[in-house]
């Protein structure tokens, strides 16, 4: 079968040529013999089969990504869900009761820092009186200076058993106040 275009087609004379199994077609006044529309189909099948050969398996890795990534996002909300459902819902207020026992300790904290001044104060007194009773003794020119001495000394030690007291109800107190949120705190902790 052989097509010859017309003059008018292609805007040339046809040519008179002998054709066996070739096939002359025009489209768009481009001429292709059979033997270039042959090879030209040949070259497109070849190159599709290449790009089959690197889109298909693109297209399945493509897949297997996506569903991989769907079940990590889905782990991921279903972890997030345990974990919110693991919080304390009374969080805020524990946080709240240990930030109140946290002022209240520093504040306790300041007032064992004050007794313990006054306390080595009374203790630097103490010392003097001590020293003074010493060369009295190693003198003992006279009793009664001495029994004075004894009798500061005697007041220095109750001072100190005072503030001795003062001290161990302050950290009694500091202990209630800071068991009770850190036993809540302990829930938390992994160890």
């Amino acid at each position: 079968m052989t097509d010859k275009p017309s003059a008018s087609d292609t805007g040339n004379p046809p040519a008179e040529s002998e054709h066996h199994d070739n096939v002359e077609v025009v489209a768009d006044n481009v001429t292709l013999q059979g033997d270039a529309l042959d090879r030209f189909v040949n070259v497109f099948e070849a190159a599709a089969r290449r790009w089959e050969l690197v889109v298909y398996p693109a297209l399945l890795a493509f897949v297997i990504l996506a569903a991989y990534g769907f079940f990590l996002i889905y782990t991921l909300s279903k972890d997030m869900h345990l974990l919110a459902s693991g919080m304390d819902p009374n969080m805020a207020r524990n946080l709240s009761n240990m930030s109140d026992s946290v002022t209240y300790l520093s504040e306790n904290v300041r007032t064992m820092t004050r007794r313990i001044d006054k306390i080595s104060g009374t203790m630097e007194d103490m010392a003097l009186t001590l020293e003074d009773v010493s060369g009295k003794m190693d003198t003992l020119e006279t009793l009664d200076p001495m029994l004075v001495y004894m009798r500061g000394m005697d007041s220095s030690m109750r001072t100190l058993t005072a503030e001795t007291a003062g001290m161990r109800y302050e950290v009694t107190g500091m202990g209630r106040n800071i068991a009770r949120p850190m036993s809540i705190m302990n829930k938390f902790m992994p160890w």
